[in-house]
């Protein structure tokens, strides 16, 4: 009833701490989410005043007299890899960017030299129709240069001779190598040059060097991906039928698109989309009739939706005339520069669309959000669970919540200990009254034979003096066998006796007992049957200091026990180890016995402790010797432990100290 009670006031208290716990729980994190949106929102609009601000100054630099848009976007693209293209119009006419170079091919193809060679073509072979264009190179401009070389290349293709291409392309020099965005300062057709430098990569090809021509299709790729909306629709052409294809056929095509036209899985292609649909948007709009704020009001965002994500543009009128001024976003790069600012909260920032899709950071569950605001007002950025810290106590709430915890655990532990000595003083009980029977039962049984023979004595039933020496040793053995067992009793109630320490040679005490047992073990079996073995494995000499007696009687033990509990159908077999292991000896006892079961090879070294089993019974153990067996071997600073033996008996394993 006492427990009981106990135990129900502990979860009385226990409920109070868990329900103050989860109110004060619930209001810290409310606090947490509270600062945690409260940094999310500066954020944000830092972010956002920042990219405003910004791109505010940038069409400032667009009006007269400044350098212009082409060193602006070249500039800006190197520095902000999430600007995409600068725009300079009037309505009805885009200023910047421009159209390509045209290709005066109805003019070059009537000057003297290429109409002559265009006249052989087809009627001689090709080589020497090649070397025909080959000879215009010198009689005219760049553009007839890379038209007159082109041709040629082509027929030299087809007649076999890569390497002549090579250097005939080669030793134009730096022209065909050139960007193709600047194909217009130039002043050739941008599509001729990358038609030259796609010859010139299947020359390389043809020639083996696959890894050279994959380098420079990549690097056309990136290259026409990256052109401004004019040069880019005007090579759409070649780049999806013969850029991507090529791409295809090199050895190592890691970059290769896997699909003709543009993907908008791919993010270089992606990106060129969007900066097709914003320059298309600036070309077709009308402008006049738009409301565009000035640039003194701030610039305004305008959003492609033919594109996903979308294309983003900010535009404003630049106060000159009708002079109109844009820059291009790419919004995936906005978004990895409002991670790379978020310092150590970018970690937990999530950026979702409307349909709760990931477009980049963490997809763990969102703790707090806002919408990304003007700039992309169709996305949420959210901070996760993650990022929420762990909630911090209040000092004085610590404080009380501390009282109750140590008392309940105080409680806890008193009643879990009263429960627990309960079950072992009952569990001590009950071994010991076993004990006193088992003992009592031992006692009794040598003493009613000695009664018995004494009383047959009393009486003179005997016939002669042979049965009456016969009785006399009975009497003896008798009187031994009870000596040992009071003497086993008393061993166990005083603990191991009082001794002093000595230098002693172990190995040679190991030597004696195995001698002694030997012949105890010999003798053990019935008649007839193979007789028991000991034998000893120990270094020559393993000098100590300690109780000599007292570890002489432990070993005895577990000699004892061996024979004792050995099995009847294999012939007993014990092996005496010793080991020095540092300032350690160890001393097991191996036999091939009954064994010990694993869920009692600790509970064996208590008091009043046996297994019962078939068999075990019969043995006369009373618990007593493994529990004195351990008290030696911590007298000793040492340890006892069993375990099963390789042969499947047990084997004692006693650590004991050297210098104990």
């Amino acid at each position: 009833m006492l427990y009981a009670t106990i135990a129900l006031l502990l979860l009385i208290l226990a409920g109070v701490l868990v329900k103050q716990s989860a109110d004060w729980r619930a209001d810290a994190e409310d606090r947490e989410r509270d600062r945690a949106q409260e940094r999310l929102d500066q954020l944000m609009q830092a972010w956002e005043s920042y990219i405003d601000d910004f791109v505010t100054l940038q069409l400032r630099a667009l009006a007269p007299p400044e350098p212009g848009p082409a060193v602006l976007e070249a500039s800006l693209r190197e520095e902000k890899p999430w600007v995409d293209s600068v725009y300079l119009w009037e309505p009805g006419d885009v200023l910047f960017p421009g159209e390509p170079f045209p290709e005066n091919l109805a003019a070059m193809q009537t000057t003297p030299c290429i109409a002559r060679a265009m006249a052989a073509t087809g009627g001689e072979d090709e080589t020497l129709t090649a070397k025909r264009y080959l000879s215009c190179q010198s009689q005219g401009d760049r553009q007839t240069l890379l038209y007159a070389t082109s041709q040629a290349a082509e027929l030299l293709l087809d007649a076999d001779h890569p390497e002549v291409v090579d250097a005939e392309i080669r030793g134009i020099g730096a022209l065909p190598a050139m960007n193709i965005g600047l194909a217009a300062d130039y002043r050739v057709n941008a599509s001729r040059l990358v038609e030259l430098r796609l010859q010139h990569t299947r020359a390389e090809r043809a020639l083996g060097r696959d890894d050279i021509a994959e380098r420079w299709l990549a690097g056309m790729r990136e290259e026409i991906l990256g052109l401004d909306g004019p040069t880019l629709q005007s090579l759409l052409e070649i780049y999806t039928q013969n850029v991507k294809p090529q791409l295809a056929l090199t050895a190592n095509a890691r970059t290769a698109p896997t699909s003709t036209g543009l993907d908008d899985d791919d993010p270089l292609e992606a990106r060129a989309m969007r900066r097709l649909a914003i320059w298309k948007m600036v070309r077709e709009r009308d402008w006049a009739n738009a409301d565009i704020p000035s640039l003194h009001d701030g610039p305004k965002l305008l959003m492609d939706s033919s594109t996903d994500p979308p294309g983003l543009l900010y535009v404003a009128k630049l106060g000159v005339g009708e002079l109109y001024g844009g820059i291009e976003l790419d919004q995936a790069e906005l978004l990895r520069t409002l991670f790379r600012g978020a310092g150590k909260l970018a970690p937990h920032l999530t950026v979702r669309d409307s349909d709760g899709n990931v477009l980049a950071g963490s997809a763990e569950s969102i703790s707090v959000h806002r919408s990304v605001g003007h700039l992309m007002p169709s996305l949420e950025v959210g901070i996760t669970e993650g990022a929420i810290p762990s909630v911090a106590a209040d000092t004085t709430l610590y404080a009380q919540f501390g009282v109750i915890a140590i008392g309940m655990m105080a409680g806890v532990f008193s009643l879990v200990t009263l429960i627990r000595t309960d079950r072992e003083q009952v569990s001590i009980l009950a071994r010991q009254r076993e004990f006193m029977t088992r003992v009592t039962h031992e006692l009794k049984t040598p003493l009613a034979g000695i009664r018995v023979i004494a009383e047959n004595l009393e009486m003179g039933a005997y016939r002669d003096t042979e049965q009456v020496e016969a009785y006399a040793r009975i009497i003896i053995a008798e009187a031994e066998r009870l000596g040992l067992r009071v003497d086993e009793v008393i061993r166990a109630a005083n603990g191991p006796a009082r001794e002093d320490a000595r230098a002693f040679d172990l190995t040679k005490m190991l030597e004696e007992l195995v001698v002694t047992w030997r012949e105890r073990y010999a003798a053990s079996g019935a008649p007839g049957t193979e007789p028991a073995t000991i034998e000893l494995d120990a270094p020559q000499a393993v000098p100590m200091h300690g109780k000599v007696g007292i570890l002489r009687d432990a070993i005895t033990n577990l000699l004892d026990n061996a024979l004792k509990y050995r099995r009847e159908d294999r012939v007993l077999h014990v092996i005496v180890r010793a080991r020095v292991q540092g300032r350690l000896v160890s001393v097991e006892v191996e036999d091939n016995g009954m064994g010990v079961p694993a869920n009692l090879r600790t509970a064996i070294f208590e008091k009043f402790r046996r297994v019962e089993g078939p068999g075990r019974g019969l043995s006369g153990g009373h618990g007593l010797g493994l529990s004195f067996v351990s008290d030696a071997a911590r007298l000793h600073g040492g340890t006892i432990e069993c375990r099963e033996s390789r042969t499947g008996g047990s084997t004692f394993v006693m650590r004991i100290k050297r210098d104990s």
